[in-house]
């Protein structure tokens, strides 16, 4: 017998020569139709190919993708079961070649349910494990709603539909250990390589030692693995945030595949598991989702046994509000969460300032902060800052830019000119809502709270510690880059700004009234596109 890799029996002589009488691929699904063929091609007797049309295809290069050649749709973008005629459940069971494996030895009854209505229509039955009865505070699935965490359940866009949230990682972090403490393997799933990074970075401070703890990835590198507990991270918050991939999931007919990609890799995420699956998103997208939308299945399944919705403002609290009810594994959970998170509330104007006040003085190296508004809030914190930068820590702000309405008032215009003479560097950015404060690239704070303008305002910030989960953070924000803004070209002056296109890609724009306003009165700014290291 001789097992290989398809790209090592295409490179390696010996093993590509053979001879065989039987050739077995496995996850043939996962492969280009090419490759398939010339591994079958070698079988003198019979070749089997054993896969899952529901789950991941192969992963073909955009450019390919995007040209209009009928020879590339016909045998690179088709996986094996398209090319065979099967696309449905029923088209498996109605080919003469195809036999269906339907019984699993896996995951319990509620899984098998969302994976039925997710993808297999109904047609996947279970062994003993999935006719075992649970106890009621043992659910098989648990939604993580993350509506009410504000900033940290709100997706940052990495690309058209994708990208990457704060609040993922750190209840995947907090999951994790909860069950590295009960002796349990957990797996933690996402759609896409930015959020896996940010959270392989979190779990990497909880370990302390820069081994993380738990497996991270995409669906792509878990598919054909399991776990006894996976925690599927959708980055899919709330209706202020941006909706992505899982958001537009279905397996209805539509021009593209992407949907039903979407289904297959929601598919893949949710059945690794084996005892307890997690999902971490919103509960209002999910219950707003349209019927026959992956997460509108989820949704439909709240309530039923097995399923259970546990809140994540609920176990992220202040530490003197009342303790909601959590059920005896939320209540677990948060004991983990408050390890690594202090939750600060912010009920007037001194309840924050006095903690950010103190992290301001306790900083040495940097201060970096997001902070759409400026307000007479900022004439406190001055102080604060002209000290850190006396002794040294460089100060880097960014601000929205002099097109909103209140950052073009003049009081507010004098209050930028005041925190431009403390801080080293004030960028303007147009259109910002991110609300953020790195101390020491060791401290990340994060929430609903404006530091420079919060007044008479009930707001949470969250406090987290770890180096790096906030270098991460600073690389997402492309921190370093948007901080060293050029000379205007045409005015060679220093008012430059930080804006974004439609298709997601940054440039520098100068906003001097001189340089970018024509004789004619029209705007005619000067303009350079970023360049960044990866992403957008």
């Amino acid at each position: 017998m001789v097992a290989t890799t398809l790209a090592r029996f295409r490179t390696n002589r010996a093993v590509f020569e053979g001879p065989y009488d039987v050739v077995l691929v496995d996850e043939a699904g996962a492969a280009t139709l090419p490759e398939v063929l010339l591994a079958t091609g070698k079988a003198d007797r019979a070749a089997v190919l054993l896969g899952d049309f529901m789950q991941l295809g192969p992963v073909i290069p955009a450019a390919l993708k995007d040209q209009d050649r009928d020879d590339i749709k016909r045998w690179l973008l088709p996986d094996v079961f398209q090319h065979c005629g099967i696309s449905e459940p029923a088209d498996a069971q109605a080919h003469p070649a195809c036999v269906t494996l339907t019984e699993q030895h896996r995951f319990g009854p509620a899984v098998m349910k969302l994976a039925n209505d997710l993808a297999y229509g109904g047609v996947l039955r279970g062994g003993a494990q999935a006719s075992y009865e649970r106890p009621a505070h043992d659910p098989e699935i648990v939604l993580i709603d993350t509506d009410g965490l504000h900033e940290l359940a709100r997706a940052h866009p990495t690309g058209s539909r994708k990208g990457w949230w704060p609040a993922g990682s750190l209840i995947a972090r907090a999951l994790v250990e909860l069950h590295r403490e009960q002796g349990e393997e957990a797996g933690v799933v996402t759609p896409y390589r930015v959020q896996a990074d940010a959270t392989l970075e979190a779990l990497r401070d909880v370990e302390g030692t820069g081994a993380a703890p738990a497996e991270v990835g995409t669906a792509h590198k878990f598919q054909g693995r399991e776990f006894d507990i996976v925690a599927f991270d959708t980055v899919e918050g709330g209706a202020d945030s941006r909706e992505l991939w899982m958001a537009h999931a279905h397996r209805r007919p539509a021009p593209s595949p992407w949907p039903r990609d979407g289904v297959r890799l929601f598919n893949v995420a949710v059945t690794r598991v084996r005892t307890r699956l997690y999902i971490i998103a919103s509960g209002e997208r999910a219950k707003g989702a349209r019927p026959g939308m992956a997460l509108a299945q989820l949704a439909a399944l709240i309530g039923t046994p097995g399923v259970r919705v546990l809140h994540a403002k609920h176990l992220i609290t202040p530490p003197h509000a009342p303790t909601p009810s959590r059920g005896e594994f939320g209540t677990a959970l948060a004991e983990v969460l408050s390890r690594h998170v202090e939750v600060t509330e912010v009920d007037d104007e001194r309840d924050f300032y006095g903690t950010f006040s103190g992290e301001i003085r306790r900083a040495r190296q940097s201060l970096w902060l997001w902070a759409p508004w400026v307000a007479n809030r900022i004439r406190s914190l001055l102080p604060e800052l002209r000290a850190a930068a006396d002794r040294g820590v460089q100060i880097k702000v960014f601000i929205r830019d002099d097109t909103d309405q209140l950052q073009r008032k003049d009081t507010s215009q004098s209050l930028i000119a005041d925190l431009r003479a403390v801080a080293h560097t004030v960028i303007p950015m147009h259109v910002m809502h991110q609300k953020i404060a790195v101390i020491d690239e060791r401290t990340v704070m994060l929430g609903s709270l404006n530091v420079l303008s919060q007044s008479w305002t009930r707001e949470v910030m969250l406090t987290m510690r770890g180096a790096y989960f906030a270098r991460k953070l600073l690389a997402h924000e492309h921190a370093e880059t948007f901080a060293r803004p050029p000379r205007c070209v045409r005015c060679k002056g220093a008012e430059i700004e930080i804006r974004r296109r439609k298709n997601g890609t940054w440039y520098w724009r100068c906003y001097a009234a001189a340089c970018k306003t024509t004789s004619s009165g029209r705007t005619d700014a000067w303009t350079q596109d970023i360049r960044l290291t990866s992403g957008r």
